[in-house]
């Protein structure tokens, strides 16, 4: 599966902003390398997906969940292809984790070195979290010796154009339900608009563009380790299965039709010919974002 570039940060109702989380100029030690251990318990530990009216809280979160997911899970068919999601996406997601984290500790281990790769395959605002959170009397190994199960747990979509989920947004009203998220332009005179126009304005907005993520948790065996670099002695040791929770994003499409630019002659399945990338692992820039939302 490729990695992919994209700008992407979900605060909560799934917003594609960057969030950078400043980070303190004193001396780093390993505790402040943000890394699960085996034991540690997830970031967040009751997602807060959103309904969209009181109506609807009055179904169960977890039958909304699993509608949205349904849609959301669709949309991505129709744009990659039914044989390629989820099933060679996940092989792909697999391969990708194992290698994006080996390419992590290598630059980690050697920050001098050209990170064209490693930000081909890292959102960059995970990428900043961790390379700024590293000390640099350091090295810091993270490797997956063992795969055991790769599954698909949300898929997201946000659709619309991307300046509606900006901090400035004035121009547009944002309907988010569970893992799905529109932006739709306001109506210039919603009290004399017709429903057919109100149907014809919500999907002008939607075709603006499109963003799809999709979060994968890997079943595995998993090795993080820490040295000093001039005498090799063990800072830390975390040695166990866990579950990672990987979020893999497509770029932002603009508009959403330039996410299938071509279909195979004989199939007529989408040719993808774009990358996806790792925006979040464990829930690390989510729930900074939230925290950071709560406080505002």
């Amino acid at each position: 599966m490729t990695l992919l570039t994209s700008a992407y940060k979900r605060v909560i109702g799934h917003t594609p902003r960057l969030f950078w989380r400043s980070i303190s100029s004193s001396p780093k030690t390993i505790k402040d390398f943000p890394w699960l251990l085996s034991k540690d318990k997830p970031r967040i530990t009751n997602y807060p997906y959103e309904t969209t009216d009181p109506i609807m809280g009055m179904i169960p979160i977890s039958i909304q969940r699993m509608a949205t997911n349904w849609v959301a899970t669709r949309i991505l068919q129709l744009n990659t292809g039914m044989n390629y999601f989820p099933d060679q996406f996940l092989v792909g997601a697999s391969l990708a984790t194992r290698k994006a984290l080996q390419l992590l500790s290598d630059q980690l281990q050697h920050p001098e070195e050209p990170r064209e790769e490693i930000e081909h395959i890292f959102g960059p605002a995970l990428l900043h979290r961790y390379t700024e959170s590293a000390p640099s009397d350091a090295n810091i190994s993270i490797q997956l010796p063992q795969i055991y199960d790769v599954n698909v747990d949300d898929v997201w979509v946000t659709m619309g154009n991307p300046a509606a989920y900006s901090d400035d947004n004035d121009k547009y009203d944002i309907f988010r339900w569970a893992t799905l998220q529109f932006g739709v332009n306001k109506g210039k005179n919603e009290d004399q608009e017709s429903f057919q126009e109100y149907k014809q304005r919500i999907r002008e907005s939607i075709i603006e563009g499109i963003q799809v993520s999709v979060d994968v948790v890997v079943d595995a065996d998993v090795v993080y380790q820490a040295t000093l670099k001039e005498t090799d002695e063990i800072l830390l040791h975390d040695e166990g299965r866990r579950d990672l929770r990987i979020r893999f994003a497509t770029p932002y499409f603009q508009p959403a039709n330039k996410m299938v630019r071509s279909r195979d002659s004989e199939t007529g399945e989408p040719v993808i010919n774009w990358n996806w990338r790792i925006v979040d692992i464990d829930q690390l820039i989510e729930k900074e974002a939230m925290d950071s939302h709560e406080e505002k």
